[in-house]
């Protein structure tokens, strides 16, 4: 309350603190105590992890002396662990600007990738001017997908040279964050508010914006069948696009090469179709599924890039698979940790659904010792387990999650 009472808006001598919210029904709470001399006040709240909580300061349980009284209430998601929040009455400081930070995510709820229900996904804002992780969350204040945040920022911060940098991330997650393959960071260039300049940043999540025309892309592919002569071979993909058209008539290919390096591997053209059989040709190769994503309807933008995955090289009839002792799984079926076995010489271990989107994946060391997985988060099914060696043989289990 230092600024506020340098203002002569708060007397310590005979104010008071308290925080009508939703979480006492907007009646108030009990007084925050103050820290010594200081003009610091505190409460300790215990509230129900997961929920998001409203609420305001307010002088002397006075509705008229409330902060933010023609503006709107501050917001805040309970985490799950104890965790102490600073504030500033009437966010009013001297030594900072504020800066609103909006993020547009309707892309990702329709695309099932965030879910907005209060107890399940949020998004937060982590960037240089909160040490890369603070618990900035954006909320959807106005219930149309746009999520936002107004921070103050340290005036030292004010630069026109160095900008601050930040990244959106769901559920706090680096492997939920923007731009997930190495892509930039955002950046901004703080100024100083000082004459009526507002210091704001309002983006699409990923730059996915479905009233910019873009083409379709495809993702988690893998090959799915035994990789030896006369079996059938499925390439497996998700289909995904911003302008949430459907898929059309994506293009398939298939190629043999003698080595994963191979500049030019040889086009299959006996085979465009999703489903390719291994013959005596492919013998010792390793064979590559191709797909070309292309979105139904008419106009620009309706064809994406090609992607490709390769299996491991193939074998005769059931020389694809490992010939010692294979690895094992226990128990099976599994309701939450899956526990390894005769892991020898095992460089990567990769969890499969029947869809064939790879859901989990451990990069070994040698002689790892016990080695586990935590299958709680999977929904109930059948999965595949591969386990790959340093010269791409490998070998599957299957495995029914509880």
């Amino acid at each position: 309350m230092s600024q506020w009472a340098a203002k002569g808006k708060f007397n310590p001598a005979s104010d008071s603190i308290d925080m009508p919210g939703t979480f006492n029904s907007w009646v108030g709470s009990s007084t925050l105590q103050r820290l010594g001399t200081t003009l610091v006040y505190q409460i300790t709240l215990d509230l129900d992890s997961l929920t998001v909580q409203e609420f305001k300061f307010r002088i002397n349980l006075d509705s008229n002396r409330t902060e933010f009284r023609n503006g709107l209430n501050r917001w805040f998601r309970v985490p799950s662990h104890p965790m102490t929040i600073k504030y500033m009455f009437n966010n009013f400081d001297t030594t900072t600007v504020p800066m609103t930070f909006k993020c547009h995510m309707f892309y990702q709820i329709k695309a099932g990738h965030f879910d907005p229900h209060p107890l399940k996904d949020y998004l937060d804002m982590a960037g240089s001017m909160n040490n890369w992780g603070a618990y900035d969350v954006l909320f959807d204040l106005d219930n149309d997908s746009v999520y936002q945040l107004t921070l103050n920022l340290p005036r030292t911060l004010i630069s026109p040279v160095v900008p601050i940098e930040f990244k959106f991330r769901i559920n706090g997650n680096w492997n939920t964050s923007e731009y997930l393959n190495g892509g930039p960071f955002r950046t901004y260039f703080l100024q100083d508010t000082i004459g009526g300049i507002q210091n704001s940043v309002d983006v699409w999540y990923n730059n996915q914006n479905p009233g910019i025309l873009a083409p379709p892309w495809a993702y988690n592919l893998y090959i799915q069948g035994l990789y030896f002569i006369g079996q059938t071979l499925t390439g497996s993909y998700t289909y995904e696009d911003v302008n949430l058209k459907p898929e059309g008539e994506s293009i398939y290919k298939w190629y043999r090469a003698d080595s994963l390096t191979q500049v030019n591997p040889e086009l299959i053209t006996t085979d465009t179709t999703i489903n390719y059989v291994l013959d005596t040709t492919d013998y010792h190769k390793f064979v590559a599924f191709e797909i070309t994503p292309v979105a139904k309807g008419t106009g620009d933008s309706l064809i994406g890039k090609p992607v490709r995955t390769w299996t491991g090289r193939i074998g005769g009839t059931g020389i694809g698979e490992l010939n010692e002792i294979k690895p094992g799984i226990y128990p099976n079926p599994v309701t939450n940790i899956i526990r390894f076995t005769n892991l020898n010489h095992i460089q990567l271990i990769e969890i499969f659904s029947v869809l064939g989107q790879r859901v989990g994946v451990i990069a070994l060391a040698p002689n790892p010792g016990k080695i586990t997985f935590d299958a709680s988060n999977l929904n109930k099914g059948l999965y595949f387990i591969k386990f790959s060696k340093a010269d791409l043989t490998f070998s599957t289990i299957k495995f029914i999650k509880n």
